[in-house]
C-alpha cells in the first residue's frame, strides 16, 4: 500500500493545523524552510578554501598565456575562450572537481579580457575601460553561471575597480553614490519577502561591501590622500542616509507603522537619530546588520557586523584627518547614547530587552 506524504503547503491547509498555528506564523515557518532549502550543501569554510584555490589556479592560467603572448587581442580572445569553457564545465558536471576548474577558467577569463580592454584603451583611461568592462562581464555571467563564489565575488571585484577609480581621479563624492547603492541593494535584497535563490549571493555581496566601502574610505583617510576634503563632506551624507534606512528596517521588519507609538519603537528611532547625529557611518552599518541578521535570523550577518565593529572603532580612532577633541565627542556621545537606551528600556520594556 502506497502512502502520500503530505507537503508543507498542504499540511498548513489542514483545519486542524489551522486551529494551533496561525497565518503569520505560517508564512514565518514556510519563508525560514524556504531560505534554508537555498544554503548551499558545502560548509562557509569550503566555499572560501574553493575560492583561493580558483584563484591561485586561474592567476597561474593567467600568467601562462600572458608568457605566450602579450597582445592584447591574443588576451581578449583567449580570455573569452576561457569563459565558455569555464561555462560549460560548471553545467556539465556539479562533481567538485570540475566545479574548480570551472570557477578557475572563468576568473582567468575575467581577468585576461580586463587586461586586453585595458591594453588597448591606454593609459588615460585604463581604470574606466576596466570598470565598464568587468559591469559589462557581471551582467551577463551572474544569470548565466550557476556558481555561488562567482557570484559573491565578482560584485565585490566590480566595487573594488569603482573605488579605485574615484581614488585615482579624486572624484570622492563618488563615494556616497556608491554607499547608498551598496546599502539599498542589501536592503531591498534582504527584506523582499522572496527573493530568487540566484541571487542570495548578490545579497551577501552587497551586505559586505557595504562596511568593506566605508572601512576603504577611513583608511584612505588615514593615510591622508583625500586632501582637501572638509569633515562635512566625508561624514553626514552617509549617516544621514543609513539612519533612515536604519529607520526604515525597524518599521518593516515590526509590522509596519502600526508600531511607531510603542515606547520600545519610539526609543529605537530616537536612539538611531541621536546615533546619526554623534556617531559614525561605519556604527550605523553595523546596526543595521545586526537588525537584519537578527531580524532574519541570518548568522552570517551577524557574525559580519560583529567582525567589522572593532576594525571601524580602531580605524576611526586612528583617523588622522579628525581631530582629537571631534573623536572624544563622537565615541562619548555614541556611548553614552547605546548606554542610555539600554538603561531606559530595562526599566520601561523588560520583556522586550529580555525577547
Amino acid at each position: 500500500m502506497k502512502i502520500n506524504t503530505p507537503t508543507f503547503q498542504e499540511l498548513f491547509r489542514h483545519p486542524e493545523m489551522q486551529k494551533q498555528v496561525n497565518l503569520k506564523d505560517m508564512q514565518g515557518i514556510s519563508e525560514h524552510l524556504e531560505r534554508a532549502s537555498q544554503i548551499p550543501a558545502e560548509p562557509v569554510f569550503v566555499r572560501v578554501l574553493a575560492g583561493i584555490g580558483a584563484w591561485v589556479a586561474a592567476f597561474f592560467l593567467v600568467l601562462f598565456v600572458y608568457e605566450i603572448n602579450h597582445k592584447d587581442t591574443v588576451a581578449i580572445i583567449g580570455g573569452s575562450i576561457f569563459l565558455v569553457t569555464g561555462i560549460f564545465c560548471g553545467r556539465i558536471s556539479r562533481a567538485t572537481f570540475v566545479q574548480q576548474l570551472s570557477l578557475a577558467l572563468v576568473f582567468a577569463g575575467n581577468i585576461l579580457i580586463l587586461y586586453g580592454v585595458q591594453e588597448m584603451s591606454g593609459y588615460d583611461n585604463w581604470i574606466l575601460s576596466m570598470v565598464c568592462t568587468h559591469a559589462v562581464l557581471c551582467f551577463i555571467l551572474y544569470p548565466i553561471y550557476n556558481n555561488s563564489i562567482y557570484r559573491f565575488l565578482a560584485p565585490i571585484g566590480l566595487v573594488l575597480l569603482l573605488m579605485t577609480w574615484i581614488i585615482s581621479e579624486k572624484t570622492f563624492e563618488w563615494v556616497h553614490v556608491l554607499i547608498a547603492a551598496e546599502a539599498l541593494l542589501a536592503g531591498i535584497l534582504f527584506l523582499k519577502k522572496k527573493i530568487p535563490a540566484y541571487l542570495r549571493p548578490l545579497a551577501f555581496s552587497a551586505a559586505f561591501m557595504l562596511p568593506a566601502t566605508l572601512l576603504s574610505w577611513n583608511i584612505e583617510q588615514t593615510i591622508d590622500k583625500f586632501e582637501g576634503i572638509n569633515k562635512a563632506l566625508t561624514l553626514w551624507p552617509e549617516s544621514l542616509f543609513l539612519s533612515g534606512s536604519l529607520i526604515y528596517s525597524y518599521f518593516y521588519l515590526s509590522g509596519g507603522l502600526r508600531r511607531s507609538t510603542e515606547s520600545w519603537m519610539v526609543l529605537a528611532v530616537a536612539a538611531t537619530i541621536l546615533l546619526g547625529v554623534f556617531s559614525t557611518p561605519g556604527i550605523l552599518v553595523v546596526m543595521g546588520l545586526l537588525v537584519l541578521g537578527y531580524g532574519l535570523d541570518e548568522k552570517m550577518l551577524t557574525w559580519l557586523a560583529y567582525a567589522f565593529l572593532p576594525v571601524f572603532l580602531i580605524v576611526f580612532y586612528y583617523n588622522l584627518n579628525i581631530d582629537l577633541a571631534y573623536k572624544s565627542w563622537i565615541i562619548a556621545g555614541s556611548g553614552a547614547i547605546l548606554l542610555g537606551v539600554r538603561w531606559i528600556a530595562g526599566r520601561l520594556m523588560p520583556k522586550e530587552v529580555a525577547q
